[in-house]
């Protein structure tokens, strides 16, 4: 099992490891602070000993960094991880406002149910059960008031239960939520919201950070 540094640091960047498996492209290490794509969140991009890791990702219950090349290193070798930062922390902005989106997006709409939702360095792209389109102006106000939340400085943390369940707090809102967030609101910035229709019967909410 990979030991999951992030799970207790989302802001660490650089860490030590030992190389436990490589099949070809794919490494393991015995820890990691590589997010590997998990509850809608894109797997993290970086390197390992100056090599290039292009993902990560869940296979068959194993934590795998898949390389651009096969590595020069070996199992059994001490490694440096560096992740990218830049987009990793761009992530982390973008997933905590997704979770503030909807808790607003609900507040103006109703619960709509969600169908899926994936977030990555570009934008969060949130899907829900709709039969007709979006109000504009009721997401403009969504929008308006998520932008003034964020300003006002709210404080984002983890709680982690005995049984592992994790659950995102800010202010009054609460998720279940295993992804990795900032400390802070104010880290966010201005966000930007708009509508898409994905398919029938589904109404899509992108959200993406301003500059």
């Amino acid at each position: 099992m990979t030991t999951k540094l992030y799970d207790k640091d989302h802001y660490l960047v650089e860490f030590d490891a030992r190389v436990s498996a490589i099949d070809r492209l794919n490494v393991v290490l015995d820890q990691t602070a590589f997010y590997a794509q998990s509850g809608g969140q894109a797997g993290d991009r970086g390197t390992i000993n100056g090599e290039e890791v292009v993902d990560t990702r869940i296979i068959e219950g194993v934590h795998v960094h898949v390389m651009s090349e096969e590595p020069r290193f070996s199992v059994g070798d001490d490694v440096h991880g560096v992740i990218d930062w830049d987009r990793r922390y761009r992530i982390m902005k973008i997933h905590s406002a997704s979770h503030i989106m909807e808790h607003f997006f609900y507040k103006n709409f109703g619960a709509l149910e969600r169908l899926g939702s994936n977030v990555d360095d570009k934008k969060d792209r949130s899907d829900y059960k709709a039969d007709e389109r979006l109000d504009p102006e009721k997401l403009k106000k969504t929008e308006n008031e998520i932008n003034a939340f964020l300003a006002e400085g709210h404080a984002i943390t983890i709680q982690v239960d005995e049984d592992g369940t994790r659950t995102w707090t800010c202010g009054t809102i609460k998720d279940h939520c295993g992804g990795t967030h900032v400390r802070n609101t104010s880290e966010i910035g201005l966000i930007n919201l708009k509508r898409k229709n994905p398919g029938r019967g589904k109404e899509r909410v992108e959200t993406s950070l301003v500059g």
